[in-house]
């Protein structure tokens, strides 16, 4: 009879800590999604109050975007930029319900190529960006 109660206790101490363990190591995981560091991506956040999308293109295919749906605040600001060694002209359009003018004020960098628009209030925009200014079946949006 006495073997019998060390099995039985063994067993239930063996489930227990197993149990405990289970329970413990789900815990301590952190299952709260961090942000990534700036610059890991070219698709993050540029800096605290900048988004930063790079468009590249070559001579065939669409335009390639390192980001093409973005969440934004008002205040903050969306740099469409080149990629480094695109030379070519691009036009950006945006127009009927989700122009992006309804929502953001454009400010164009003629140096360094790049545009940046700026958040002005609530609401759902969209860019496309035309390689060649002219190649609109190769474009892309940009939500």
């Amino acid at each position: 009879m006495k073997i019998m109660h060390s099995k039985r206790f063994l067993r239930l101490a063996a489930v227990l800590l197993l149990s405990c363990s289970l329970f413990l190591g789900g815990c301590t995981n952190n299952m709260t999604p961090v942000n990534p560091t700036p610059g890991e991506s070219p698709s993050k956040q540029y800096n605290e109050n900048e988004f930063k999308v790079t468009y590249n293109y070559g001579d065939t295919g669409p335009v390639q975007l390192s980001n093409n749906n973005i969440v934004m605040k008002i205040g903050e600001k969306l740099i469409l930029e080149p990629a480094p060694g695109l030379t070519k002209t691009t036009r950006f359009s945006s127009s009927g319900e989700n122009y992006i003018g309804n929502t953001m004020e454009k400010n164009e960098e003629k140096d360094t190529g790049r545009v940046v628009f700026t958040a002005t209030k609530p609401g759902k925009g969209k860019i496309q960006i035309i390689p060649n200014t002219t190649d609109l079946d190769r474009a892309v949006d940009l939500w």
